[in-house]
């Protein structure tokens, strides 16, 4: 009887991340322990140290359409660079972290299959290092700055009709796409139609993909707009004064 994915994870022996990191040539400094199996990866240091290094090949798998066994990009992945390490080849493989909606959905989770899983599987579907709770928490502080600055009064001439911004959530929660806020009173604030999207399609998430640097990354969360003013002028993240928070959050 073939095990199952669960199973298959579960018997494996992992590898402490340490030693993972020094096959891979990277230096104690540069990383950072998330327990004894995960690490983050100072990558400014990295890419600073290897600056002169010319750079390797880069293979990047996208739009390919699951088979009905779940066999997609990411077992795809998996599978060639295992394949890539049986032969020789100096390797390493990028992944996207997990969203808990499609986890706990008809999808379920997203770290392979099979025999081309990634370990500790569970803590990769999960909660792994916490980056997307932190973009969430990100996220939602600005839909609160916005609503409270409105409350106390809306020293940016806010129009609420062109209000953009939307709180996320990482779950598939549908009750929540499409809600009206502020209710109770005056102290809950004006109330208004918004909703929650899920976080990973949240622009916080995309901004901290493509940001090169902590001041890349404050920089381009100021410039998010948004709402607009009566005046039709764009009101940024900078301007509620709540770009330092969310990189402190996103740090």
């Amino acid at each position: 009887m073939i095990p199952s994915d669960l199973e298959i994870a579960q018997a494996a022996e992992l590898l402490p991340i340490t030693e993972i990191a020094k096959k891979m040539g990277l230096e104690e400094d540069e990383i950072e322990l998330y327990g004894k199996y995960k690490a983050k990866i100072d990558f400014e240091r990295v890419l600073e140290r290897l600056k002169d290094r010319p750079n390797a090949k880069y293979i990047d798998v996208t739009a390919i359409t699951p088979t009905p066994l779940g066999e997609g990009k990411t077992v795809t992945s998996i599978g060639m660079t295992e394949a890539l390490a049986k032969i020789g080849k100096k390797v390493c493989l990028t992944l996207r972290e997990p969203s808990l909606g499609p986890v706990f959905g008809i999808k379920g989770g997203a770290a392979g299959g099979g025999y081309s899983q990634v370990v500790p599987m569970e803590d990769l579907n999960l909660h792994f290092t916490g980056d997307i709770h932190a973009v969430g928490a990100a996220n939602n502080l600005l839909a609160a700055m916005i609503d409270t600055s409105i409350l106390l009064g809306n020293p940016l001439n806010i129009d609420p009709l062109t209000i953009s911004w939307r709180r996320v959530v990482d779950i598939s929660d549908r009750a929540l796409r499409d809600i009206v806020i502020g209710l109770g009173g005056r102290e809950n604030g004006y109330p208004r139609q918004t909703g929650y999207d899920i976080t990973v399609a949240s622009e916080v998430m995309a901004i901290l993909a493509l940001a090169t640097s902590l001041k890349d990354l404050r920089q381009r969360l100021g410039r998010i707009v948004v709402a607009y003013t009566y005046d039709g002028k764009p009101v940024t993240a900078e301007d509620l004064k709540a770009a330092g928070a969310m990189t402190v959050l996103l740090k």
